[in-house]
């Protein structure tokens, strides 16, 4: 027989997969657990306690809802709640409300378009986009005034003109409403609302610009692809116009007044459409009269319509907003004006609109989402994974210097990604994987990084949503099941680790972060849907942070590991607490006398504590979180123990850090006789009947023993409410053969 102790000084990868239970060698094996569930590991090395969440209010009616965070600054953030066809708003735990009510804002977004949503925030503006509506413009007037009105830039953006000569338009005149007649069916009732620019194929009645030359009033000369109009003088002059806009002298000697009136682009907005041939329209832009005069085949239509589509994905880049994904360019990309958001009329200046429809090298995979990053922009599409960035770094993203590069043959999800470092991280096409996509200085490439692999397994029944909480560098993913899996990433400390956090038999259903009011933490705000007495209820929850690991000795009664919770604070101690919303549910109290429960909350929602308390956390337990110890290996003189028959002996020590309680058990596992668990015992030895209102940080004795397995190991379980955090454990383990 031989004892041994093999310590595990860190857990920071938290659950790892079962592939990666035979690989003692591999570093995230060494700080990894089987079973790291409703716990969740730290980057410093340990592992404690997921924190719970506290209950602010219901969503709209108890129906679905998808929340957006807003952030106008780190101290002005709010959480917008958007359900069918109705938007809410949320502000640090609390409904906005107007006259006594809560604020809401009609929207055209039913459920399913809901669930649809991209969108790119810009100061007080949010840009929507859902792929079957038009885009809209968010905007925030004050906390309970929203305004929701059609993105419908006047200047574009418009597909490639038409090539086809025999294919013309001419237009009935050059402002105000016109008649648009073409010489085939170009015309349908789904472009009504849209845009449609014509271009002069020549100009047989407007002579260029020269010098010194007799003119009348009213006369129109070129200069470049500019029209002018005389308005005084009867010489050219010796300086022709320049202006893009307006009246101007141009050769003040000779008196020669300009009126810019076309730099010959006629834009309108259809208004109408009589058949294919004849459509009614509204000039936006002044129609050139040569396209008025002859008809002509340099024509386009808008890029967004009822007839084309609209945009799936909208993002920011280098002062630019760009769409990307019709159903009719599912490739396509639409970049604004540098700086000018409605501007979408290509130029030939660096900061001209521009787009650009990526090729696909085996399929038109379609754009499911854009991300600015820290060197230009990701495209996320159904089947790859593309970056665009410039190739002259003075200039930024223009039509002359953006590079479109496949990154990865990995499709993407239709959720939006994250992007902490300026590298996106995303849920792959098949929602089992989440990957980033990071620069590499040395390749001047970006390279691909399944963050899941040492974790595969938690992505298997699919992530559908992820949200980012700067402030503990956690990513917390809502999975298909309803559950929370959280993975905490440090690349700097090469910190990498996974866990899952079950809710107390709630199903999330939405989760997104912002700051909280003093800027110093980040919240994640959930929609939670519970059943409680018989009834579909859809809480929106606050994930609290994590007890015990920030600076100060936080009072232990502050501890939140309950869920739909809520903090109930008095001056003089009180024993009643009113939890109408979770009548006929069994809960838990955690106070500052200590932990109660279960109680099952009567029909009234009055829960009476046995003793009176100045500050109560009453909510939902979950008896499902545990964590497991990967199984203990010994060291053997005849070289590894694989196989043989071990048994953990009581003795060995484990460190805890601001825990009130834990409970300890041993498992074995055998082929032969399956799983057997120990019987669990608190770690902290405490008086009879004594409260849990102490936390303890140093070193205790492990008491628990197992018999004779293959393999061993450790499980933790909660206890009640009270806090607990794990930073060392050091078995003893018998061994036979040795």
């Amino acid at each position: 027989m031989t004892r041994v102790s093999q310590p595990q000084y860190a857990f920071s990868s938290g659950e790892i997969s079962p592939l990666l239970w035979g690989r003692p060698d591999y570093q995230r094996h060494q700080t990894g657990l089987r079973t790291c569930r409703g716990f969740i590991p730290l980057k410093e090395g340990g592992f404690t306690r997921a924190p719970g969440s506290l209950r602010r209010g219901n969503t709209r009616a108890d129906a679905a809802a998808r929340l957006i965070g807003f952030i106008f600054a780190a101290n002005d953030a709010v959480v917008l709640e958007f359900s069918a066809l109705r938007m809410r708003v949320w502000r640090y735990g609390q409904l906005v409300l107007s006259g006594g009510v809560p604020y809401e804002l009609v929207t055209p977004y039913d459920a399913a378009a809901v669930s649809r949503l991209k969108y790119e925030q810009s100061a007080d503006v949010i840009y929507i986009t859902d792929g079957v509506l038009p885009p809209r413009r968010l905007a925030r007037l004050a906390l309970d005034n929203w305004t929701l009105t059609e993105f419908s830039p006047n200047d574009g953006p418009f597909e490639p003109l038409n090539t086809n000569m025999a294919a013309t338009v001419q237009a009935s005149g050059e402002t105000g409403t016109v008649t648009l007649t073409a010489s085939g069916a170009i015309f349908t009732s789904g472009m009504i609302g849209s845009l449609f620019q014509l271009e002069p194929v020549s100009y047989p009645d407007i002579p260029l610009w020269t010098s010194n030359t007799s003119t009348t009033v009213g006369a129109q000369m070129r200069v470049g692809g500019r029209i002018y109009k005389v308005v005084q003088g009867t010489n050219t002059g010796a300086v022709p116009p320049q202006h893009v806009e307006g009246i101007e002298w141009a050769d003040k000697e000779n008196g020669i007044v300009w009126e810019h009136i076309s730099d010959g682009i006629g834009i309108v907005r259809i208004t109408a459409v009589a058949s294919g041939t004849s459509a009614t329209a509204t000039v936006i832009r002044r129609i050139p009269s040569t396209c008025v005069a002859y008809p002509t085949y340099r024509w386009a239509y808008g890029a967004w319509s009822q007839a084309f589509g609209y945009p799936a994905a909208v993002s920011s880049a280098e002062q630019r907003l760009i769409f990307a994904g019709t159903p009719r360019a599912p490739r396509t990309l639409w970049h604004s004006a540098a700086g000018g958001f409605t501007e979408f009329l290509p130029g030939t200046e660096a900061d001209s609109a521009f787009s650009f429809e990526i090729a696909g090298s085996v399929s038109r995979n379609p754009v499911q989402w854009l991300q600015e990053t820290g060197r230009g922009l990701a495209i996320g599409a159904l089947g790859q994974i593309l970056s665009a960035r410039s190739t002259d770094g003075t200039i930024g993203l223009s039509a002359l210097t953006t590079r479109y590069k496949p990154d990865a043959e990995v499709g993407v999800s239709g959720a939006l990604p994250i992007s902490p470092d300026g590298a996106p991280i995303f849920i792959t096409r098949d929602k089992a994987r989440l990957i980033e996509v990071r620069y590499q200085f040395q390749d001047d490439a970006n390279q691909p990084i399944e963050l899941s692999a040492p974790s595969a397994h938690i992505g298997a029944v699919g992530f559908e949503e992820i949200a980012w909480q700067a402030d503990r560098r956690l990513g917390w993913l809502r999975r298909s099941d309803g559950t929370l899996a959280m993975m905490i990433y440090e690349p700097q400390e090469e910190v990498l680790g996974w866990a899952i956090v079950p809710v107390a038999g709630g199903f999330v259903e939405s989760l997104c972060t912002t700051p909280d009011a003093t800027s110093g933490r980040d919240v994640v705000t959930m929609i939670v849907r519970r059943t409680v007495n018989g009834a579909t209820v859809r809480f929106v929850e606050e994930l609290v942070p994590p007890y015990g690991i920030l600076a100060g000795a936080q009072p232990i009664a502050e501890a939140v590991h309950y869920y739909a919770a809520t903090v109930f604070t008095s001056a003089e101690p009180v024993a009643a607490f009113a939890l109408p919303w979770l009548a006929g549910q069994e809960v838990r109290a955690w106070t500052d006398k200590g932990d109660y429960g279960p109680i099952v909350v009567p029909g009234t929602g009055l829960v009476v504590l046995p003793d009176a308390v100045t500050r109560a956390t009453i909510g939902l337990f979950d008896a499902t979180h545990e964590a497991e110890t990967l199984d203990i290996r010994g060291a053997a003189p005849d070289g590894a123990t694989l196989g043989r028959r071990k048994r953990i002996l009581p003795g060995g020590g484990i460190r805890l850090h601001r825990t009130a309680q834990l409970e300890i058990a041993t498992r074995t596992r055998s082929l032969a006789k399956g799983v057997d668990t120990g019987r669990f015992k608190t770690l902290i030895d405490r008086p009879v009947a004594s409260d849990l209102t102490d936390a303890f940080s140093g070193v205790t004795e492990l008491q628990v023993h197992s018999g004779d397995r293959e393999e061993q190991s450790y499980v933790f379980r909660p206890v009640g409410g009270a806090p607990a955090t794990v930073l060392e454990v050091v078995p003893m383990l018998q061994q036979e053969g040795g």
